[in-house]
């Protein structure tokens, strides 16, 4: 009987080094070569990854950009008063950049900047959701055996194996892809544009649901926790593609921004604008272009604004001086382009 069991047990270790091997080779969410990441046709876990990366590379960079992916296109090399890296990940919200600052902060690295791009994502995505999307799992925040359920995670041979077949049909269509995640943490910016919104009723997910109160607590003990430990931050809002726009005001959105507006400053680009009503500044109806993101940019560290379109409601920066007029002029803006506001 003895004898039985220890031969259970060593096939049994070896079935388990033989998948976790596999898993480690394929690895098509990049969790387990984090420092070399490349574009094998998968989407990465950059949450991860990214906070893994700054975790051994923290004195490399002293500022921070977060975000979704849309926050991706954020050029970090031209801000001026740091050197950011662009922590942007996919549909990331102000819960899971509460969690990674905490993390990083907690293996003594203090950014001395922060900027946060947030928008409807912000707002209507519950972050439990992310725990069962392996692209999206966040960075583990207790010890050891948190760090071990996640890896957990992606040792599912059958996972792995359908990823293999993406990766054997994928061809490289990104060269710069682990050079441009080690220096900077971007998307890559050369990307053609040719979206046309003709017919697009804008974007929408189905899991989509206002979360007001509870984003708003992960918001404020992100103030929190920057004013703690005096880091400059920086919140501004996305400029959504308008028929994005119109969908996310319809469920909820101005409300955020309201009760955004009741706990910090922040810089607008949400609104109907002659930027967000021309598609030429968008990928698709959920990103927009590299030049939008220069925009904000030069609006928010260089003190460059348009009258014209700070009428629209582009580049305002929103202060407890003006908040309660600016938000009224959202809703009647709101209202002239037809939507039907909650």
């Amino acid at each position: 009987m003895k004898k039985y069991l220890l031969k259970i047990s060593i096939f049994a270790l070896l079935l388990l080094g033989i998948i976790v091997s596999v898993s480690v080779i394929i690895d098509p969410y990049n969790v387990f070569h984090y420092e070399y990441p490349v574009d094998n046709g998968v989407e990465a876990n950059k949450n991860f990854i990214k906070t893994k990366y700054l975790l051994k590379h923290s004195d490399e960079f002293d500022s921070l950009v977060f975000g979704s992916s849309r926050a991706g296109f954020v050029d970090v090399a031209s801000l001026p008063d740091g050197k950011y890296y662009n922590m942007s990940s996919s549909e990331a919200v102000p819960a899971e950049h509460l969690n990674t600052l905490k993390v990083l902060i907690k293996n003594d690295f203090v950014p001395e900047n922060v900027l946060i791009l947030m928008d409807d994502i912000s707002c209507f995505v519950n972050p439990a959701l992310h725990e069962e999307m392996l692209y999206r799992v966040p960075y583990p925040t207790g010890g050891f055996l948190s760090h071990l359920e996640f890896y957990r995670k992606y040792c599912d041979v059958i996972t792995n194996l359908e990823a293999l077949q993406v990766i054997l049909n994928y061809q490289e269509e990104d060269s710069a892809y682990t050079r441009r995640f080690r220096e900077s943490g971007m998307e890559r910016t050369d990307i053609a544009v040719d979206f046309d919104g003709t017919g697009h009723g804008g974007f929408w997910a189905e899991y989509y649901s206002l979360r007001l109160e509870e984003c708003m607590g992960e918001i404020r003990e992100l103030i929190e926790l920057c004013e703690e430990y005096d880091i400059n931050l920086r919140i501004a809002t996305n400029p959504l593609y308008y028929k994005t726009y119109a969908n996310s005001a319809e469920n909820g959105y101005l409300d955020f921004l309201e009760a955004l507006s009741e706990v910090t400053e922040f810089y607008n680009f949400s609104s109907f604008s002659e930027i967000t009503t021309n598609d030429a500044n968008y990928y698709e109806p959920s990103h927009f272009n590299v030049e939008t993101t220069k925009l904000m940019m030069d609006v928010m560290y260089q003190d460059w604004h348009n009258e014209e379109l700070l009428a629209q409601g582009f580049g305002v920066k929103v202060t407890k001086e003006n908040k309660d007029d600016f938000l009224l002029f959202l809703r009647q803006q709101g209202e002239e382009y037809g939507v039907t506001l909650p």
